[in-house]
């Protein structure tokens, strides 16, 4: 009877050494991402949706957005398009949150796209400090929906990058 906790108490020992260890720094896992090429578009709706100063316009965010109307890259002056060095920085950043659930999604064309993190944030179906960027079915959802699904709407990015005035109350 010693013998046998022994034994288990030597393999309950070795399997938690292993799982807590590190991978080898070497070692890279590689996932399933939207296309960049088209990327612009997407790119234009977030800036919109969720780019302004405040929120991921902000440098401090994790997930940044560079866009002609909020956060500029380094040397870049506050007027004229988003250019392509900023649609890459914002890329980059978009496509780093939950890599795992991101390329899930991508492989499965675009199917449960509330897996990722992006997706259930802008919807404001996870607390998210910025609230709902993103209403589900309109144009700014949709542009990002097919994005990952891999066939971009551009007529929803088109729509759902436009920014508009802030809803004030009727008098």
């Amino acid at each position: 009877m010693t013998r046998t906790k022994v034994v288990v108490g030597v393999w309950a020992l070795s399997f938690a050494a292993s799982a807590c260890s590190s991978p080898p720094a070497d070692q890279r896992t590689l996932y399933s991402a939207p296309a960049r090429d088209v990327f612009p578009a997407v790119g234009d709706v977030l800036g919109s949706h969720c780019g302004s100063l405040d929120c991921h316009g902000h440098p401090a965010r994790n997930m940044r957005i560079y866009a002609y109307n909020g956060l500029r890259i380094a040397d870049v002056s506050g007027t004229g398009t988003t250019t392509d060095a900023e649609y890459d920085a914002s890329y980059q950043a978009v496509i780093a949150i939950d890599p795992e659930a991101l390329g899930a999604v991508v492989d499965e064309g675009g199917e449960r796209p509330e897996r990722w993190i992006v997706v259930s944030k802008g919807r404001g179906s996870e607390a998210h400090k910025g609230h709902t960027a993103m209403v589900a079915g309109e144009p700014a959802d949709l542009c990002v929906l097919s994005w990952l699904a891999g066939v971009l709407d551009e007529e929803a990015c088109i729509a759902g990058a436009e920014i508009l005035p802030p809803e004030t109350e009727p008098k």
